[in-house]
């Protein structure tokens, strides 16, 4: 790969493919053997969709994030910085902005509908109460943690993207005011990038790197999403503004990324050789140490903090006939219908998932402001924050001897999720340099198809949720195996939002905002390969969302 424009040809593909991945990826998502969130947990799910789910988390938004780095450099280079702040504002602001408005409705609602028909819902949530919550009490503009019922969703990458820009080239900007010889620092910079990234042993450095900055996340699936709430995280941003300026300083180098192509083929096996292993400790580790995946590990109650689990048992059955006034609260909000029977079934040797079960239940009232009538830990936060830790610290008191503290207290704890942390950044490593070699060496030249599907991957990722989500609640009890449902789901949503963007996106006002000009319309797809004989047309490959 010899030249700039070549090597721009092969990170459309890049991108394309790292953004429709997360169609699949959200696809598998109500597959998958173990509470994560979905909408609705489908019949016929199993651990391949788990693993799968697992895996193309490890990297697909670490890749974006370094191609957007890529061509962002490109973009400041060509147009200054005016051009490169209207352009941005234009192509993932307004996005974000029109997106969010529009799609969290829709996106909640399906969640809504999910949780009614599968029982997941307590009580069933009339859609119109929902949507009079959200625009007539405008729960959907406060964070959860107060209360509220705001989510960034899917868009989530869109405002850390922005995020990452302003503080960037903010950083930028002032190097290159403060520092006197800034073209020997880019010099620098260029010969440890290449030293880094030029060997194939460069992923051992950098999944030790990336461990160390895993290690104090949530949870063991990798990356936190922070999808609810605006308040930047700063281990995400770290992470995912590092992948950025990898990219950025790539831009500056075309022989570094030469010298990718070919190395595909021992580096994507070998990440999936490790992401079996690694998908392996992570299902163990979950159910371990995580009760449920959509919550944080404390003042959550988890299945490793019941350190006596007869004990606990006994007093928790106790509570039906004696014991203190505050354990009869407890029996009492639990769910006479289901959970109840659970309880008194229970025996000593139950499994660890009856025993994660039993922790999803004590959860829920760990949630519930009014559990109890006092206990104040003088905790600071938001009110429900201070609820819920309150409530936590009561239950340690009534379950004294048998429930412990904050997980991480536990002695295996941060030994285990450092190596593991470790392990989970040597797989992202692979596969992104995997990627990035395969569509180098695959894709090196122009392509109309390759060229058509990174300009309608945008649109594509921005709209497929609520559509996704909704096939999933449609299938989610068919008789069918669970291969057939996910590849409808896959392939239906696939293919309704391509025809959306050729239809409604491609020639019209939305395909000047995506993709930065409005293509001529053709009655069929295929006939793109004629647009490009047209004078007047030209591709613009400055700046990639």
């Amino acid at each position: 790969m010899g030249s700039p424009s070549q090597r721009d040809h092969a990170l459309d593909a890049t991108r394309a493919f790292a953004l429709l991945l997360g169609v699949a990826f959200h696809a598998a998502w109500s597959f998958v053997p173990y509470p994560a969130g979905a909408p609705v947990m489908n019949i016929g799910g199993g651990q391949e969709y788990g693993w799968f789910f697992f895996t193309s988390h490890t990297f697909r938004m670490q890749l974006f994030f370094l191609i957007a780095g890529f061509f962002a450099r490109l973009l400041y280079h060509r147009r200054g910085l005016a051009g490169f702040a209207k352009n941005r504002l234009t192509r993932i602001a307004i996005p974000l902005l029109i997106g969010w408005i529009v799609l969290y409705p829709l996106t909640i609602m399906w969640w809504i509908v999910g949780g009614n028909t599968s029982g997941r819902n307590l009580t069933v949530i009339p859609l119109r109460i929902f949507f009079m919550q959200i625009y007539g009490y405008g729960l959907a503009f406060v964070e959860r943690k107060n209360g509220g019922m705001f989510s960034l969703t899917h868009l989530w990458f869109l405002y850390y993207l922005l995020l990452i820009y302003i503080l960037f080239i903010g950083a930028y900007l002032v190097i290159k005011r403060v520092v006197p010889n800034g073209v020997g620092l880019s010099e620098r910079a260029d010969r440890m990038m290449a030293r880094c990234i030029s060997s194939p042993w460069s992923v051992l450095p950098l999944s030790l790197a990336t461990g160390v900055s895993l290690w104090p996340m949530d949870g063991w699936f990798g990356v936190d999403t922070p999808l609810n709430t605006i308040r930047p995280s700063i281990p995400v941003l770290i992470m995912y503004g590092t992948f950025f300026v990898i990219g950025w300083l790539l831009n500056r180098q075309p022989r570094v990324v030469a010298s990718f192509p070919h190395r595909w083929k021992w580096q994507i096996p070998l990440g999936l050789a490790i992401s079996v292993a690694l998908y392996s400790g992570y299902q163990r580790l979950y159910w371990i140490s995580v009760a449920s995946s959509t919550l944080t590990s404390y003042p959550m109650l988890t299945a490793s903090q019941i350190s006596d689990w007869p004990r606990f048992q006994t007093t928790l059955k106790s509570a039906e006939s004696d014991g203190p006034a505050e354990l009869k609260q407890v029996w009492a909000a639990i769910s006479p219908t289901t959970s109840r029977d659970v309880i008194r079934g229970m025996s000593n040797d139950a499994s660890l998932e009856v025993r994660t079960g039993v922790c999803e239940t004590m959860n829920q009232l760990i949630a519930q402001p009014r559990l109890f009538s006092g206990g104040d830990v003088g905790a600071g936060g938001s009110p429900i924050a201070r609820t819920r830790l309150e409530n936590r610290r009561i239950l340690e008191r009534l379950f004294a001897g048998s429930l412990a503290h904050d997980p991480r207290e536990i002695s295996w704890f941060w030994p285990v999720k450092l190596v593991y942390s470790i392990a989970y950044g040597m797989v992202m490593w692979l596969f992104v340099f995997g990627t990035l070699s395969f569509f180098q060496d695959r894709c090196p030249a122009h392509s109309p198809t390759w060229r058509y599907v990174a300009d309608s991957s945008y649109w594509i990722y921005l709209a497929h949720l609520p559509l996704v989500a909704a096939l999933q609640v449609w299938v989610a009890t068919w008789p069918a195996p669970g291969v057939v449902k996910f590849t409808f789901v896959s392939l239906a949503a696939s293919t309704l939002l391509l025809a959306s963007y050729h239809y409604l996106v491609r020639s019209t006002l939305i395909g000047l905002v995506l993709n930065g000009q409005r293509y001529p319309f053709v009655a069929w797809p295929f006939g793109i390969r004629h647009t490009h004989s047209n004078p007047s047309w030209r591709p613009n490959r400055s700046s990639p969302p």
